[in-house]
């Protein structure tokens, strides 16, 4: 994907991961870090990633597309309790510890945010090998634990949280976050915002492209002919709310019969969706599986506009990356969240879709059925789809992680950390040139 040349510079550069996820295990955050890892090894630095174990398999070390993954043995983790999954985490902290200790020094370590307070190890790993440090920031906590009943708000576990998370943000080089929002939450902790670095995600596995409804085999193989499919694709998480969907789903039914909500993945809120959809007995809603990651183009670009939603009082603590796919596949999207939030201000934009906040069934079904009623303005929706995830691929995430990694490593004024020659701007949009030459063991 990305053109290389030979570099400047003879020593290879180590970056090591951290995260609890990597794929072939479910979950947004390692399909993330695959796709930059990759691509980041591609351009000649050396990368690892400490993970865990993938459907208890034996821990193991292997190179993957040129990226070292290594992988730790820890409890077997739960979403559904909570009980379980905090037990997994603390046998996750020492066993990444461990592992990240054994390994060779890295030059910069990044921490994720799966666990949660993962970012606390990143400190410990400068003391102890004197690495520099980056945090990839996908979400906040402990105030999204808070928000969400998890933990108390205000209790002394959260407040002790913050204050470590905190003081050990302030220990990292650089924080990078994924939307304005999280830059403004976290600069409300005193953190210096020249220190934070805005990078948008982008649509997992980086190949979605858009799929015309005539050339979909998705929509012949569920029965979409002549339907206006309205789809939610991802996870049914607790920070999403679905009741304005349920309730648009009941206007709809009988007045605009053409109109089908497909409800597509997973989560700890799919049951509780599945049977209010019995209680109400809507018969306009489908339920499907989660989507292989090969599928998304022609299953995404099956629908005629999508759906992403977030509690308003989450604005800044997350941003629904599935924006960013829904882009890709050239569809808009109707957000039911925050006005201010990051996916709120690149629908409106791009005039891309529309934003509904606060929302309510009544205002989602007037939404979609103006949408369906105008063939002209839908068209034009996704054609500026289509031209916003342009500007949010893959690419560019890897041209400004290139960026920020060499920085830090400059700011190190280390021999072990010689860079690269700079000969284009970050904010180009062109791919970066090779860091230090070398190969992932």
């Amino acid at each position: 994907m990305f053109t290389t040349r030979p570099p400047v510079a003879r020593h290879v550069v180590n970056i090591l991961f951290l995260n609890r996820v990597y794929p072939p295990a479910e979950g947004a955050t390692g399909q993330l870090l695959a796709d930059l890892a990759a691509e980041l090894a591609k351009l000649g630095w050396q990368v690892t990633v400490v993970t865990s174990t993938a459907g208890g398999a034996a821990p193991c070390s292997r190179t993957v597309h040129g990226v070292r993954v290594e992988r730790v043995g820890i409890l077997s983790f739960s979403r559904a309790s909570h009980l379980r999954r905090a037990l997994s985490y603390l046998t996750l902290y020492p066993a990444f510890l461990w592992r990240a200790l054994r390994l060779p020094r890295a030059d910069v370590v990044v921490t994720l945010t799966d666990p949660p307070l993962l970012l606390l190890l990143g400190p410990v790993l400068k003391w102890l090998k004197g690495s520099r440090l980056v945090h990839w920031a996908q979400d906040i906590y402990p105030e999204l634990a808070e928000e969400l009943g998890v933990l108390r708000k205000g209790g002394w576990f959260a407040n002790f949280s913050r204050h470590l998370s905190t003081r050990a943000l302030r220990q990292h080089d650089r924080i990078v976050v994924v939307g304005r929002c999280m830059k403004a939450r976290l600069a409300q902790r005193g953190l210096e915002p020249t220190a934070m670095q805005v990078v948008p995600n982008w649509a997992p596995g980086g190949r979605i492209q858009p799929v015309e409804h005539s050339l979909n085999p998705f929509r012949g193989e569920h029965g979409l002919a002549g339907r206006f499919a309205v789809m939610y694709s991802g996870n049914f998480g607790l920070a999403h709310p679905f009741e304005a969907v349920l309730d648009a789903a009941r206007r709809l039914e009988a007045a605009r019969p053409e109109i089908l909500f497909l409800l597509a993945g997973g989560g700890p809120r799919r049951p509780w969706l599945e049977q209010q959809v019995e209680r109400l007995g809507l018969g306009n809603v489908r339920f499907l599986p989660v989507q292989p990651l090969e599928r998304l183009s022609q299953s995404l670009g099956a629908a005629d506009v999508h759906l992403a939603s977030m509690m308003e009082r989450l604005e800044g603590l997350v941003v629904p990356s599935k924006v960013y796919g829904i882009l890709a596949a050239g569809r808009p999207c109707v957000f039911l969240g925050p006005q201010s939030s990051e996916v709120a201000r690149i629908i409106e934009d791009h005039e891309c879709g529309s934003v509904l906040s606060p929302a309510d069934g009544e205002s989602l079904a007037r939404c979609l059925s103006a949408l369906a009623s105008d063939r002209e303005r839908w068209q034009r929706a996704c054609r500026r789809a289509a031209e916003a995830a342009k500007r949010f691929g893959l690419a560019a995430a890897v041209s400004a992680f290139d960026e920020t990694l060499r920085q830090v490593c400059a700011a190190a004024a280390a021999p072990a950390c010689v860079m690269h020659e700079n000969s284009e701007a970050a904010t180009s949009g062109s791919t970066r040139q090779p860091s230090p030459e070398g190969e992932a063991s």
